[in-house]
């Protein structure tokens, strides 16, 4: 009879001969390590867009038509925001395009839109007539933000309700943002 503690060596060697067995797991390059170009991190949204651009949706935070109509501008409702990235504060100007349209002015009559610039009144734009209208006014630099978005509020103070489904409009967007 063997004794128990000269069975340990030939044990131990038959569990090593046992595990050499197993195929080793594949291995894989790591992945090619790529580095931003210099200069500052892309921003989600600049300083302007237009309704008819890829990215207006990134634009808009709440109030606009989900879609361009024509390609080139949306309607807006009660109170139309868009954010912007701005990369400096030094003599921006805030430039809007928009219209008032003849079917809706036939019930609202003259509109007055107000322009705010994160939550202050930058100034307003009287619509007299329908048609076609562009606001811009300098803005001060103490209310912009480049470390964070620049929020622009719009109100006409009057809208044009449908009397089909309800939907209130107040005024067409084909352009917003900040120029220097």
């Amino acid at each position: 009879m063997v004794a128990p503690k000269a069975l340990y060596p030939l044990g131990l060697a038959l569990m090593l001969l046992c595990s050499c067995g197993a195929p080793a797991p594949e291995s894989y390059a790591p992945p090619l390590q790529r580095r931003l170009p210099p200069g500052p991190e892309p921003r989600p949204v600049g300083a302007v867009v237009s309704m008819s651009d890829q990215d207006a949706d990134a634009h808009i935070l709440r109030d606009v038509s989900p879609a361009a109509e024509g390609s080139a501008w949306r309607w807006t409702f009660q109170r139309p925001e868009l954010r912007f990235w701005l990369e400096s504060k030094a003599r921006q100007k805030l430039v809007v395009h928009f219209a008032i349209a003849a079917d809706t002015f036939k019930v609202t009559g003259p509109v007055t839109v107000s322009f705010l610039v994160n939550g202050r009144l930058l100034g307003k734009q009287a619509c007299p007539s329908p048609g076609d209208y562009h606001f811009e006014k300098a803005t001060p630099a103490e209310w912009l933000r480049t470390d964070d978005f620049t929020v622009v509020a719009a109100e006409a103070d009057k809208l044009w309700t449908s009397p089909v489904d309800g939907a209130r409009l107040g005024f067409i967007l084909s352009r917003m943002g900040f120029v220097r």
